[in-house]
């Protein structure tokens, strides 16, 4: 409940991290439990489509070999899903040879491997941004975005996965959707 003036201005482009870029944010966040911990938030955002808030909502299915995003218990406002829980579907980074990262992601999820504190629903973004902003890499990749007037944020590891669904769709002639 701002009481600035609502602006005029259209709302800017998230941009769709690229499979490089994620791979060299990855490599350069520091080898320490917290640089781990953020680490794994982003993985799993990029390879299953999450908001930074779905990680709060992560379980595991099906002998352990499933991850689905349980159904918030505040509603479903803040992510545009339903309030059911859905299967997740894996789109895995590929590295520039064309090799998919297997970063166990399920398993890790299973033996509970700790994620970045990201407060409540409504402050996961900013917490993941704040360690993000500091961080050379994230910066390069803001202004690359800036110059096509598309902007980088926490979001961009999300539209990563929705713009790979999208074109894996075209890819093999369907358009089905998990969550």
């Amino acid at each position: 409940m701002s009481n600035q003036p609502k602006s005029n201005q259209p709302k800017p482009i998230t941009y769709a991290l690229q499979d490089s870029e994620i791979l060299e944010l990855l490599a350069a966040l520091p080898n320490t439990t917290m640089g781990r911990r953020y680490g794994f938030a982003f993985q799993l955002m990029a390879t299953y489509g999450l908001k930074a808030a779905d990680l709060r909502y992560l379980q595991v299915c099906s002998q352990e070999s499933e991850l689905w995003l349980r159904s918030r218990r505040h509603g479903a406002e803040h992510s545009g899903r339903s309030n059911e829980p859905c299967r997740l579907q894996a789109l895995k980074v590929v590295n520039v040879e064309g090799i998919p990262q297997d970063w166990n992601l399920v398993r890790r999820v299973v033996l509970g491997e700790r994620l970045p504190p990201l407060g409540n629903d409504s402050e996961a973004d900013r917490h993941l941004e704040l360690y993000l902003n500091d961080k050379a890499v994230w910066r390069q990749i803001q202004i690359n975005a800036q110059r096509s007037g598309q902007k980088a944020m926490v979001d961009s590891f999300c539209e990563r996965y929705a713009s790979s669904a999208q074109n894996l769709d075209r890819a093999m002639g369907n358009a089905d959707e998990e969550c």
